[in-house]
């Protein structure tokens, strides 16, 4: 019909392009936060974290996706370890990177607090601790898909292998990924506000705190509008799991699932942009990546100054 023929050309260039503004945005991303004005924050670790987990979900997401709607699949022998293996190291990274926000929140109202025992668990030493706490909990949530998935002898498809695993997959993905993330990370950042504002600040918060913190709260908005569509679909799926539904409704819900599914994926690729946009220092960093010869430049200059001086 001609619904799933736009579904499948929706899939293969919005992949595509998602796929290629990601890879650019999280390997930028990777190397600004890597910079000595920024490697040594346990913000910047989160973003850092969240980065390396898009990059993963990305790939593992979008090139199934695109190969499909040139109808390249798996051979039959293959399609139960690729279905399982794919989709854990779709979902597990990117529930990663959702968790990995709410951790920087929850170190930004660490930051905040006027308790010295409270702004002690804003290290990098903490942060490292919390990642690698994130990635074995995540692990270990996904690994129902090496049980619940499965791919049918053609490997066409990768779904459900029961009507239970439907079910706790849906309400995995809510908690774990697209409804609970977001819900955490308001509140929070609603109460790290309270903390700024009820609290006497003696001294004015570093330059760099203040841009982590816009660069945080940019990432949270892209988060929770992103995933909203993706959140009401699951639900509206849950509800309407025992109702007989006609062919032509079926056709429409999986279209509006796949334009929901590209939405939240999008997720991957939205970061580094938004940085770009709002944050001046972020954009500071970039440019030395982004212009080597400036960057040289501003290496060489003061050894020659100093070298004429001497002279």
């Amino acid at each position: 019909s001609t619904l799933s023929i736009i579904q499948n050309q929706l899939i293969r260039y919005v992949s595509l392009v998602l796929l290629v503004t990601g890879t650019i945005g999280n390997v930028l991303n990777c190397f600004v936060f890597t910079r000595r004005w920024l490697r040594d924050n346990s913000c910047s670790l989160y973003f850092f974290a969240t980065s390396i987990a898009n990059l993963i979900g990305l790939y593992c997401a979008f090139i199934s996706r695109v190969l499909i709607t040139f109808n390249i699949y798996t051979t039959p022998s293959q399609s139960a370890v690729y279905c399982k293996t794919r989709t854990f190291f779709t979902y597990m990274p990117l529930s990663a990177s959702t968790w990995f926000v709410v951790a920087a929140c929850a170190d930004r109202f660490a930051s905040s607090s006027s308790s010295v025992r409270m702004r002690s668990f804003s290290q990098t030493k903490v942060s490292r601790r919390v990642i690698c706490g994130i990635v074995v909990i995540v692990c270990l949530v996904w690994a129902e898909m090496f049980v619940c998935f499965n791919g049918n002898p053609s490997g066409t498809t990768c779904a459900p292998a029961t009507p239970f695993c439907n079910t706790f997959n849906n309400f995995n993905l809510l908690i774990s990924y697209s409804l609970l993330p977001p819900i955490f990370m308001f509140i929070l950042g609603w109460m790290t506000i309270r903390h700024v504002r009820h609290r006497q600040i003696h001294r004015q918060s570093s330059s760099k705190n203040r841009q982590l913190t816009i660069l945080l709260i940019v990432q949270v908005l892209c988060v929770t509008f992103l995933s909203l569509p993706f959140s009401v679909q699951r639900i509206y799926l849950q509800f309407t799991i025992n109702q007989m539904k006609s062919s032509q409704r079926i056709e429409i819900e999986n279209f509006l699932g796949t334009v929901a599914t590209l939405i939240i994926l999008s997720n991957t690729t939205m970061s580094f942009y938004m940085f770009t946009l709002t944050s001046q220092v972020f954009r500071k960093e970039l440019k030395p990546l982004l212009f080597f010869s400036s960057r040289r430049r501003a290496d060489v200059e003061p050894t020659l100054s100093t070298t004429g001086t001497a002279k």
